[in-house]
Parts: structure tokens; sequence; C-alpha cells
């Protein structure tokens, strides 16, 4: 998921007419598997995705 949180943010970033280093950003992909990632500044600082498969938010697919 980590290349879908890097499309959104610069995208978000785009749109929000700001260079992405600036921008605080929470991100979502959600599909058959589904993540959350904090961007600050950015940078990940933290995502849903855990050390296991039942780990992070539910998902179809586990």
């Amino acid at each position: 998921h980590g290349t879908s949180h890097l499309y959104v943010s610069k995208r978000a970033a785009a749109m929000l007419g700001k260079p992405a280093d600036q921008c605080n950003l929470v991100t979502l992909h959600i599909g058959s598997g589904a993540s959350a990632t904090a961007i600050k500044n950015g940078i990940s600082v933290d995502t849903s995705m855990g050390m296991t498969p039942t780990a992070g938010l539910t998902m179809g697919t586990r």
C-alpha cells in the first residue's frame, strides 16, 4: 500500500497547491485491503499496518 499512499499524498499536495514537504495529511487506501497513514511534512510518521496480517484495519482479505 506504500505506493498508493505516496501517490495520494503527492496528488493531494498538488491539488492544494503546496509542496509535499509542507503538507500534513492522513491518507487512506481502501479496497479489498485497507490502510491509513499519517503524513507530517511529507513524511510517513505512522501507519495502521501492523506486524502481523491480523493487525491494523479490518480488511476483506484478512
